[in-house]
């Protein structure tokens, strides 16, 4: 037999998915992360996996990763010794940014300070022109002393990113070159391959992330991939990207920046194709985790996605699914601030040592204490029995630092910890739907992570959604996401054009140039034609206009009637997202994309049509705490409640990976995939 493997690395837990090709079974663990070396919870992870199936390790045909290793890298600020080389006159680009207030009526507030200092940001002489002409070409010998000085302070990573480098990146490659044979032992990355699209800015931030974390990731990935190796797995190591496709170990390497929220989108496209099995075609997507939330917003099947978003206020410009991430997770601290009021978050107890009922060390009252305080998750084990709960402790702490400074019972300061998260929660959900034009009332609440299932019920019913959806293993589901998607390259060129008087035949010379790349990419990769697609999109914007929406075509190749109706389809998403449009305004074209996807033979899942709900008995009851007393609450295990049960709330629904809360006058139903539909909700 053979199988896919997913592996997501999250911020506590390590989630793994083993899939079947043939029969389409599905096989999970969970084993603690090692923030010190992320690979080894992945391996601790498989090896467990392994033992627990009995299956062989050169089973394993397909092995996916979603890593956090250069998300982690920048937030921590934990990255490379990096030089930024720029054209002359041009080094404080990353200092001016855009020259706007980070809170507009804070007159303390203060940008953050750039990845790369002054110091670290070195001129070159050298100069494209807004035509792609070099008038100044680079000097070599120049380069080869910027070499020498390189390695005299040890730098480990060179950005390069030169003004006009998009339109014709040759001084760029020649630096490049220079350098790998003066400095064979420095990476270095250019901003024309990284991001070869107008706005110095934009380009020149990304490419500096890209080159801060890239000497961590390439460390992480081929020490992963040898220890893969040396366990004979046959599969090669592919990494999951933050657009929601998979690339290989070098691609990932060369360009980490596109990796940056790779986990997380593992679990859209699991959202979606959830979407497509349920006809509940517009989802909100809520990931919980034990350290951070993620949501985003899947709308007529198709989840949205963004080319410009910011990680602690740096701007990374490249193609990813769009989402919002806040520091709300089952780790995530309760504390009281100075004028009294409880607050939670976004400090989390991470993995380690973790909430304080995990028995590891813990000192900080968490979420996943209140939830063991007020009986919501086991009190006495989680994860199967691996992990006992110690819930003495919990309380005790959350009597000490909630409950006694604010003159309440544990369980109400547990409570009222939950209603803080819950309130962060759909605070952060707005900003990818009501923000964007969207009533969250038309939408249902898709639930994964290992906390998200636990609180689903109080943010639907805030939001006013429709029904949640539980999938069937919600703790793991970015691993099993990643295993549905498919291999992924985006290519784009920037193109100034009045969309009035643009010549056809050199938008399509473009996306032909495009074409060509992303076929040569997919066909080095073994893909045939017949198991290739592609995808071309504009960047469109009123002229004038400083930001632009990207609009997707019907075809590869454009004509007169597909270019009207990218005007139509403008006008419409303006008008969604900002309120209004300007029917008479001229529009502008100032990027071409192409989305080149090689088709991954897709994993079955049988859907049972016909089959009789038994009568399910709950393994036990316990107190559990719903809006201000306990419920004498059933508890059930997951894997014994069949399809076509009703479960009424209020029940608790345990697995490994998750726990599912149901509330009073709420009822869950269990449809033909296994997945759990929770109604009721207002």
């Amino acid at each position: 037999m053979s199988f896919r493997i997913g592996v997501d690395t999250g911020g506590t837990f390590t989630d793994v998915a083993l899939i079947s090709e043939e029969t389409g079974e599905t096989f999970i663990t969970k084993v603690p992360s090692t923030p010190e070396n992320s690979s080894i919870g992945v391996l601790n992870g498989l090896k467990q996996i392994v033992q627990e199936t009995g299956i062989k390790f050169q089973d394993l045909n397909f092995f996916i990763h979603g890593s956090t290793v250069a998300t982690n890298t920048l937030l921590e600020r934990k990255g490379a010794k990096t030089i930024l080389l720029t054209t002359k006159g041009f080094k404080d680009i990353l200092q001016i940014g855009r020259q706007t207030r980070p809170k507009l009526y804070d007159l303390r507030a203060r940008n953050s300070e750039p990845l790369i200092s002054r110091n670290m940001r070195w001129e070159i002489n050298e100069r494209t022109n807004a035509k792609g002409e070099i008038i100044e070409h680079v000097d070599e010998e120049e380069v080869i002393s910027i070499a020498k000085k390189l390695k005299q302070m040890k730098v480990e990573a060179v950005a390069i990113s030169f003004l006009n480098s998009f339109i014709n990146p040759k001084n760029e490659i020649n630096v490049k070159e220079i350098l790998k044979i003066h400095a064979p032992n420095i990476l270095v990355t250019v901003s024309s391959n990284v991001l070869p699209e107008i706005k110095e800015y934009e380009r020149t931030s990304t490419v500096g992330v890209n080159a801060y974390v890239m000497p961590k990731m390439d460390f992480y990935l081929k020490y992963l991939k040898k220890s893969l190796s040396q366990l004979n797995i046959s599969s090669d190591l592919y990494i999951m990207q933050s657009n929601g496709g998979v690339i290989n170990t070098e691609t990932a390497v060369s360009n980490p920046v596109r990796t940056m929220l790779s986990g997380p989108a593992g679990g859209v496209i699991a959202g979606t194709n959830i979407a497509k099995e349920t006809g509940c075609m517009n989802m909100i997507t809520i990931d919980m985790g034990g350290t951070s939330l993620d949501t985003a917003l899947i709308n007529d099947g198709t989840p949205q996605f963004t080319t410009s978003s910011e990680i602690e206020d740096y701007p990374i410009h490249v193609p990813m699914v769009e989402m919002h991430t806040i520091g709300s997770g089952g780790g995530s601290i309760a504390w009281i601030d100075s004028g009294g009021a409880l607050r939670v978050g976004p400090s989390s107890a991470g993995a380690n040592p973790g909430p304080v009922c995990y028995g590891k060390g813990g000192t900080e009252p968490t979420v996943s204490d209140a939830n063991a305080i007020l009986g919501r998750i086991n009190p006495e084990s989680i994860l199967g029995g691996r992990m006992e709960i110690d819930i003495h402790s919990a309380r005790k702490v959350v009597k000490k630092k909630i409950a006694d400074p604010l003159g309440i019972s544990i369980e109400e300061a547990a409570e009222g910890i939950l209603k803080v998260i819950n309130a962060n929660v759909v605070k952060g959900i707005r900003v990818v739907s009501v923000e964007k034009g969207h009533d969250t009332r038309d939408f249902t609440l898709l639930a994964f992570g290992g906390a998200g299932p636990l609180h689903a019920g109080d943010v639907a019913k805030e939001l006013g959604c429709k029904n949640i959806i539980i999938p069937p293993n919600p703790g793991v589901i970015c691993s099993v996401g990643m295993l549905m998607a498919d291999v992924r390259h985006d290519f784009v060129q920037s193109f100034i054009a009045n969309l009035s008087n643009v010549r056809l035949e050199n938008i399509n010379q473009i996306v032909s140039n495009l074409y060509d790349k992303g076929y040569r990419e997919l066909k080095n990769e073994g893909f045939s034609q017949e198991k290739t697609r592609f995808i071309t999109s504009l960047d469109l914007r009123y002229k004038n206009q400083a930001y632009e929406l990207n609009v997707e075509l019907e075809s590869i190749y454009i004509t007169d009637k597909i270019i009207e109706k990218a005007i139509d389809q403008f006008h419409s998403n303006h008008s969604k997202i900002y309120g209004f449009n300007r029917m008479e305004e001229e529009l502008e074209i100032v990027n071409i994309r192409l989305i080149a996807l090689g088709l991954i033979d897709k994993l079955k899942k049988e859907m049972n049509e016909e089959y009789q709900a038994k009568q399910i008995s709950p393994k036990e009851y316990r107190k559990v705490f719903f809006e201000g007393r306990f419920f004498d609450t059933p508890i059930y295990e997951r894997e014994y409640v069949c399809i076509g049960s009703n479960i009424e709330g209020p029940a608790i629904i345990e697995q490994l990976d998750s726990t599912v809360v149901i509330h009073p006058n709420q009822i869950a139903v269990v449809d033909s995939y296994n997945n759990l539909s929770i109604r009721g909700v207002n």
